[in-house]
């Protein structure tokens, strides 16, 4: 349990104990079943459940709120070593994992990621995609989306508008789905009306996924091809 930051933290402590030679292989992911009667029942009481017409994530700005969504996502973190071993090919290769716990003052979740971004390693000019779990709630969807539109390098991809909101297990999912990307070398498609979620150039080699939770919690990940 943990709220989004759960998710990233699976992936951070997993991969770690992979790069520290702990382990060498490792199952990380979760599970949420978005009709629990409960759940939607403490998010109605925050009034962060979606209750007008659905709405792709960037079109919520003036009707904020998440669709909860069910899932399960899980991924098999391997050093490369293990992997050759049993003959199994990588379908990508994460790079790095970072995360935050900000203040949520004005204009601080947009600060936060960009210093995670600066711990990721990544430099500007090399484009890729960005596999956003923008929730749709406020302020936090509209900080993220500053953040995300200071890198117009990059193409985005909020996956909430097709998939909901998972809570915790949606950072591994939006890994899993940015490794089957740049496995592809290509972005899949856009559902955004408002001409936010720009366009991939050329093959996709890189995608970062962000976590912003949808009350506490910041997290990026790097995924890029396989070596």
């Amino acid at each position: 349990m943990g709220e989004e930051a759960a998710g990233v933290d699976a992936v951070r402590i997993g991969m770690a104990r992979i790069q520290s030679g702990q382990s060498d292989i490792a199952l990380v992911g979760g599970a949420q079943n978005g009709e629990r009667k409960e759940m939607l029942l403490l998010h109605e009481l925050a009034g962060q459940n979606l209750t007008e017409e659905f709405q792709p994530v960037w079109a919520r700005r003036d009707r904020p709120g998440f669709a909860l969504g069910s899932m399960g996502a899980f991924l098999v973190l391997e050093s490369s070593d293990s992997a050759r071993a049993r003959g199994a090919k990588p379908m990508a290769r994460l790079t790095s994992v970072v995360n935050a716990r900000s203040s949520r003052k004005p204009g601080d979740i947009a600060a936060t990621l960009a210093k995670l971004w600066d711990k990721t390693g990544s430099r500007r000019g090399k484009g890729g995609a960005f596999i956003s779990g923008a929730t749709g709630v406020e302020p936090a969807t509209s900080e993220e989306r500053s953040f995300l539109a200071s890198h117009p390098e990059f193409a985005v991809r909020a996956t909430a508008t097709q998939i909901g909101h998972g809570v915790e297990p949606q950072f591994t999912m939006n890994i899993a789905l940015a490794a089957i990307a740049v496995q592809r070398g290509e972005l899949f498609a856009s559902q955004d009306p408002t001409g936010f979620e720009r366009s991939a150039d050329g093959a996709l080699a890189r995608a970062v996924v962000t976590s912003v939770g949808h009350w506490r919690g910041e997290g990026l990940a790097v995924v890029e091809e396989a070596d």
